[in-house]
């Protein structure tokens, strides 16, 4: 029974770890963007070479007709949702972070840009274009950033003899059960809204993709 109460109090601390750090990553994520969207405002030439890089990945979600495909937007997301993870069983270079700075830099160009442009206004841009299927999309990808985070802070923690309490098995299995029960459903209900509703909703507001 101890041993039963030991783990269990292991599996809720760690869930609480993961939860507090995917708010400072979503935080962080916020005043990102908006520094990015501030300096691509002012340096709009260079947002053209982001879109330059950024171009190829997204066509390659799109059909033939110019739409979004629904089997491309979720196998897209859930690779690169997994990918944050997994970049994190590298320890002591962070490279989850480089996820959260790319697209950061990704959004911020968009929202500059555009703005520099007069092609978009960055409120509505993002309350008709980006919140109705981000809001499922979003905590996915900072739940991820976040478990991939907290992963190579962990196996570095462990490296340097400073994490002995920390079981490897138990969180790596508590970061697969998340990622399958949590961050994939999230981001299939985020693709159907993305691909079915977020152009009604854009093209009501009369706004451009």
């Amino acid at each position: 029974m101890e041993n039963w109460y030991k783990i269990e109090r292991g599996k809720q601390n760690l869930k609480s770890k993961i939860v507090k750090l995917t708010w400072k990553v979503a935080f962080v994520f916020v005043l990102l963007t908006a520094a990015f969207a501030v300096y691509f405002y002012q340096n709009a030439e260079l947002a053209k070479q982001i879109f330059a890089t950024y171009l190829p990945k997204a066509q390659s979600v799109m059909n033939e007709d110019g739409t979004l495909s629904y089997v491309g937007v979720v196998m897209n997301n859930v690779f690169a949702c997994a990918m944050c993870i997994g970049m994190g069983c590298i320890p002591f270079i962070f490279l989850p972070a480089l996820s959260v700075l790319s697209n950061c830099m990704i959004i911020g160009a968009l929202l500059g840009y555009g703005a520099a442009a007069g092609t978009i206004s960055p409120l509505p841009a993002i309350v008709y274009g980006l919140l109705p299927h981000g809001i499922f999309e979003l905590p996915a990808f900072f739940l991820s950033m976040a478990m991939g985070i907290y992963l190579c802070r962990t196996l570095t923690m462990k490296l340097l003899g400073k994490a002995k309490e920390e079981k490897i098995l138990t969180m790596l299995n508590h970061l697969a059960k998340t990622f399958v029960l949590v961050v994939i459903p999230l981001l299939i209900i985020a693709a159907v809204i993305e691909c079915n509703f977020t152009p009604m909703i854009m093209k009501a507001a009369g706004i451009h993709s």
